[in-house]
């Protein structure tokens, strides 16, 4: 992940689509640099203007986000910075949209983002610059242990700021082109598949049990949820799998059968065989990795 720090690449022909990174957490820390022309990802995006002001264009339309705000938005909708002030540095984090859904953020919080609204937090704290430099030295070691106490920390931040104040620019979804549109229409059918697979996937589950919570035909639940998720149900229910792998792999003592079926893999083997395809190590080369740089450091 620490190659992927420092650069993001964006793919120009499509809304949900960036070069092979669309599910990888990023973090960049550089002074404002303006676009020539609108880009769009499928992340969760944040930015942080520490000293500095910056003017954006949402889907065309401007907007100016004061000096020391957060902001936070859906990245698949064309933006752009076009004007900048001051000499400091500006933080962007890059969430993946099925990391960030599964967070349990207020639906209101949620909502608006995937309409397309820019959020802006009224309370950027004395602190939030110094936690920045710190998840940027955390990100640096390259530790599935730093990486996921930061995701954590993040996730924090951002709860926080949807229970307090924050500011909307009012943007709506009568500037999105037809595709978004469709996207945000379905968005609650997705809900309730998330919300699903949330609740069952360290059980034995069926594609067609996902999708039939919903009520929607199976092909155009399938459709909508590859459409916008940019993985298969069946990838993101082993997405889900190793996340609560990995975390009882760092976090716990628990033989590798038992993690295995308590992650809802089934059987041990199937387990190493998509664990070791994801991470191209097995299961106890990445326990013995953690502990080798526990005693290093």
């Amino acid at each position: 992940m620490s190659q992927w720090i420092n650069r993001i690449e964006l793919k120009k022909n499509s809304p949900l689509e960036i070069q092979g990174h669309e599910d990888q957490f990023g973090f960049q820390r550089h002074k404002p640099q303006l676009m020539p022309t609108s880009h769009w990802h499928g992340h969760i995006e944040i930015n942080y203007l520490f000293d500095c002001s910056a003017d954006y264009l949402f889907s065309g339309r401007k907007i100016s986000v004061p000096e020391g705000r957060m902001i936070i938005f859906w990245a698949s909708f064309p933006h752009q910075m076009i004007a900048s002030k001051g000499e400091g540095e500006m933080v962007n984090i890059y969430l993946p949209l099925n990391d960030f859904l599964t967070w349990n953020i207020s639906h209101d919080f949620t909502r608006q983002l995937l309409h397309g609204e820019v959020l802006v937090s009224n309370n950027l704290y004395s602190s939030d610059e110094q936690v920045t430099k710190i998840w940027q030295q955390d990100i640096e070691n390259n530790s599935p242990l730093f990486v996921k106490q930061v995701k954590g920390e993040i996730r924090d931040r951002i709860r926080r700021m949807s229970i307090e104040d924050y500011t909307s620019f009012g943007l709506t979804t009568a500037s999105l082109n037809t595709d978004n549109k469709s996207v945000i229409n379905g968005f609650s059918h997705l809900q309730t598949m998330l919300t699903y697979i949330g609740d069952h996937y360290d059980k034995k589950i069926t594609i067609a049990q996902v999708t039939s919570s919903t009520g929607l035909h199976q092909n155009c639940a399938l459709k909508l949820f590859t459409r916008i998720m940019h993985v298969s149900i069946k990838q993101y229910i082993n997405q889900l799998r190793l996340q609560h792998a990995q975390a009882m792999l760092i976090d716990s003592n628990k033989a590798v059968l038992e993690i295995a079926l308590e992650a809802g893999f089934g059987s041990v083997s199937r387990f190493y065989h998509v664990f070791s395809n994801t991470y191209n190590m097995s299961p106890l080369e990445f326990r013995r990795n953690l502990d080798t740089y526990s005693i290093e450091n």
